[in-house]
């Protein structure tokens, strides 16, 4: 009781103290970047915004040079809205793309103390429309189409403050809230009950299978990401800038549990936990065949680092580097879904991938095992393969047919649907005692096959286990 106790304090330290370099590093970040235009590089875009339906909004966005901007009368902001911005798109100058703007306020750079200064205020109205719009920030320079001027352009760095009626989150932002708030809570006691799960059959059986801790990662991942973005939205309501490392935080422990699901998924469907005597040895195997085949031992690939240790290891880091990558395009909140910008493009071209990495992985092992097992291998491809293929579909969906302002909440609750789902059916797949394949598999059988025991027998025992007191972790 003692020892449980100190941990639960030490737990409790460690959030506090966590909490406290959260708030000290939000007061540290702010909305800013640095650009320089050019010739080739007309117009800067600064940012983009949501103002809710029927209220009003305001810029204010600060510039700061070392030297004087010498061309200020041809240095604008331009406000663009939703309605009009793939008509800006679409013009192919600077000139032409003027008239699409709703407001133009003139920058001049004043010097301050050193160093060159300006600063704009904008409205952004939308009092008159019955739903959100979208407002873009644009800095121009129309006249370096024309004229060869390019040394007299400084470096600018700028600061961006944007409130909607009075509040710094965006109208598109609204629905966040509540879409963590419920994914903290149904995670959390997933990940609570699987806790228990592990501890009962420690209790009773002395052994647990690793993927029961793997799905219980997962879930804890999902959990303690929406914690963090919770925090991160409850600051950046009041200042406008929020926690850069918590939302850093965040976003990674979204990816991290996104990789893990889909390592799970994988290999389930290569015939992990399944005794060796259930699945046939593969015949004529291609290349590919033996890269996603060998997930069905993937403790045995990471410790020979064998070419399927390297796919697995390239999964979780693949997903770790797209969600940074991501935030170099907007870090104000997680991006890691959005389908505009080139990570989160490839993010999901790689979900098809691994789709189809799993319908081949579930085709090959339902080949290969009992009849008994073949239909429950057929629902999983289904399910499966629908789980990484449907998010790159909706997205696609939805940055083609959905209106801008609601794009980010389709994917971003769909996204939290299909997470929290995938941990769903991993959870079910690791405690459930209702199918053939939980009889055969080591997760849940009551007693090991002829196969299995003479690999005991024969000394095999520490390549398939975890040991740690009288407590054992099965790993294959």
């Amino acid at each position: 009781m003692a020892v449980r106790q100190s941990v639960g304090f030490g737990r409790i330290a460690l959030l506090l103290s966590l909490l406290l370099l959260l708030r000290w590093t939000a007061d540290a970040k702010t909305t800013s970047g640095k650009f320089r235009l050019s010739g080739l590089n007309t117009e800067y875009i600064l940012g983009s915004f949501a103002i809710s339906a029927n209220k009003i909004g305001h810029l204010k966005v600060v510039f700061k040079s070392k030297e004087p901007y010498q061309l200020n009368k041809d240095f604008y902001v331009r406000l663009y809205r939703d309605d009009q911005w793939k008509s800006y798109n679409k013009a192919p100058s600077c000139t032409e793309k003027v008239p699409f703007s709703i407001l133009n306020e003139q920058v001049t750079t004043n010097k301050v103390k050193g160093h060159y200064e300006a600063e704009v205020s904008m409205e952004l109205n939308n009092h008159k429309d019955n739903k959100p719009h979208f407002f873009y920030f644009v800095v121009t320079d129309c006249s370096l189409e024309f004229y060869m001027h390019d040394s007299q352009v400084p470096q600018m760095s700028y600061t961006l403050t944007t409130w909607n009626d009075g509040s710094h989150v965006s109208a598109n932002e609204s629905h966040l809230r509540n879409l963590h708030t419920i994914t903290l809570l149904l995670s959390g006691i997933l990940a609570l009950l699987l806790g228990m799960t592990i501890v009962i059959q420690l209790y009773e059986k002395s052994t647990v299978h690793a993927a029961v801790f793997l799905v219980m990662a997962a879930a804890a991942c999902d959990c303690f990401s929406s914690m963090f973005e919770l925090i991160h939205l409850s600051l950046y309501a009041h200042d406008g800038i929020g926690s850069y490392l918590l939302d850093a935080v965040s976003a990674h422990l979204e990816a991290i549990c996104d990789s893990l699901v889909a390592l799970l998924l994988l290999s389930v469907a290569a015939g992990w936990t399944l005794p060796t005597d259930v699945v046939q040895v593969q015949q004529n195997a291609t290349g590919i065949q033996k890269l996603l085949g060998g997930l069905q031992s993937p403790f045995v690939a990471l410790r020979s680092f064998t070419p399927t240790a390297v796919l697995a290891i390239g999964i979780l880091l693949s997903h770790v580097i797209l969600a940074q990558w991501g935030r170099t395009y907007n870090d104000d909140f997680d991006s890691y879904h959005d389908l505009e910008h080139l990570p989160g493009k490839l993010l999901m071209l790689w979900r098809i991938l691994l789709g189809l990495g799993m319908l081949g992985c579930c085709i090959s092992t339902r080949m290969r095992c009992p009849p008994s097992l073949q239909f429950f291998y057929l629902q999983l491809a289904v399910v499966g393969t629908m789980w990484f293929l449907s998010l790159p579909v909706l997205t696609w969906i939805a940055n083609t047919m959905v209106p801008y302002h609601l794009r980010h909440r389709t994917v971003g609750i769909w996204g939290a649907t299909l997470q929290t789902s995938g941990i769903l059916l991993l959870s079910w797949l690791v405690t459930s005692h209702s199918t053939a394949y939980h009889r055969f598999s080591h997760m849940t059988a009551t007693k090991e096959s002829l196969t299995d025991s003479l690999a005991s027998a024969g000394g095999s025992e520490d390549a398939r286990t975890w040991m740690f007191g009288k407590a054992k972790v099965r790993l294959d």
